[in-house]
């Protein structure tokens, strides 16, 4: 029982900080430099800027009532730590706007956009990976992730981006969009920093002529055990090729074409970023 009391405190303590530093990009940088991001926040600058109503209030509006229609299918405790998310971004948006009516921390909109996406991102990583949500697309998102294999993620961004279009129709220049999309972008970086972490491997794929050879010089230079080796022909020509695959740190990708550039000059290397792992 306490242990799973201790996991819930945690859970709403990350819930609450994720909500001030979402609340902190909406106040500091966004609303003053008319620049919207995706989800309940972006909608709700949009609604402001026409009718004055506060931040917070709009999100509220919005968001609870998509919260309680949505309780059967997200689960009670998932739902009960959604709305503390909202309540959480909605009061906090309008103590920093509102109440204490804090000013903006610049007035140049490329700064606004990248600190203010990377806030919202941080504070959505932190509320997402403490099984919450902070409303809005993202409940939808939740849902879909959950009857398919897409990422939650991912979700979130696309639905971002569609409110971010309507700012190009609100804000009386384009330029506003164009800043919104930069701070979506960066929004989903900060996301998938704090969801996925930073990668700290690569995943490497090397056809090769020899690769008994070239397995033999990577074990041997790197004291890399791991990694596959597949047998296989080309597509065109139909000879034989080898093609090994292998997760390594970052720094030692370089090492990696090093190693393949004295065993088989003709190696393809392929590096890709092993965001997720498991097993290993």
């Amino acid at each position: 029982m306490n242990t799973n009391l201790n996991k819930e405190l945690k859970r709403y303590l990350m819930i609450l900080i994720g909500g001030v530093v979402l609340a902190a990009g909406v106040s500091f940088f966004l609303v003053p430099n008319k620049i919207t991001s995706g989800g309940t926040p972006g909608m709700a600058i949009l609604i402001n800027y026409f009718t004055g109503l506060s931040v917070g209030t709009i999100m509220l509006a919005i968001n609870i009532p998509m919260v309680l229609m949505s309780m059967k299918f997200i689960g009670r405790g998932y739902a009960f730590r959604t709305i503390f998310a909202i309540v959480v971004i909605a009061m906090a948006a309008d103590l920093f706007i509102e109440e204490l009516k804090f000013p903006a921390l610049t007035q140049e909109p490329l700064l606004g956009a990248i600190f203010g996406g990377l806030l919202i991102g941080i504070g959505l990583g932190f509320i997402i990976s403490s099984s919450a949500s902070p409303g809005g697309p993202s409940i939808i998102a939740s849902f879909i992730a959950r009857k398919t294999h897409f990422k939650e993620g991912d979700l979130i961004i696309m639905l971002d981006a569609l409110i971010v279009l309507a700012a190009g129709f609100v804000f009386p220049t384009l330029d506003s969009m164009l800043w919104s999309l930069l701070g979506v972008y960066l929004t989903s970086r900060g996301l998938n920093v704090i969801i996925s972490g930073r990668p700290s491997k690569k995943l490497i794929h090397i056809s090769s002529n020899n690769a008994e050879e070239l397995k033999t010089q990577l074990v041997h230079k790197l004291g890399h055990e791991g990694g596959v080796v597949i047998e296989g022909s080309t597509l065109h020509s139909g000879n034989e090729r080898g093609l090994l695959m292998l997760i390594v740190d970052n720094s030692k990708v370089r090492a990696v074409h090093q190693i393949v550039e004295a065993a088989d000059p003709t190696g393809v290397v392929v590096v890709m970023e092993a965001s997720e792992l498991m097993g290993i």
